[in-house]
């Protein structure tokens, strides 16, 4: 089981580059967005399987195996009833077709709040498209 234990700090897109892509030309959203942006970063490492931020989590293996970590770089061996295990992850520059699936999410959860549009998102072939070759498979 994954927690987080400490959150990103900063975030692979801003303010500014969400507002100046989406043509958002007001500050009225200002407050609303870095929580946004957040949500949608951490749906596309979901998607993913990479961390696109540093962050800290504990990883609780279940049971005794070889364990892949749910977030890459990681690989530990546990055996059943082992304390949990503490990481943070350390990415390196976000590939810009993350970043646009990031942007791209925050549009469509500004748009559609209550996601009851015609739309979802993350079911776009160009969503999909982005996040595909970075979608890692897990064994």
């Amino acid at each position: 089981m994954l927690r987080l234990i400490a959150a990103a700090t900063q975030e692979p897109v801003t303010v500014e580059q969400v507002k100046r892509l989406l043509h958002i030309d007001h500050d009225a959203l200002d407050e609303d967005i870095p929580g946004v942006i957040t949500a949608a970063r951490e749906l596309v490492e979901r998607r993913t399987g990479f961390a696109l931020a540093e962050a800290s989590y504990e990883w609780t293996p279940v049971g005794g195996r070889v364990s892949p970590l749910p977030i890459w770089p990681g690989e530990t061996t546990s055996e059943a009833g082992v304390l949990p295990i503490l990481f943070t992850s350390k990415p390196g520059p976000v590939p810009e077709p993350l970043k646009l699936a990031i942007i791209m999410l925050v549009g469509d959860m500004i748009e559609n709040p209550e996601a009851a549009g015609e739309k979802v998102l993350h079911q776009n072939p160009g969503f999909a498209r982005l996040v595909f070759p970075y979608t890692r498979v897990l064994p």
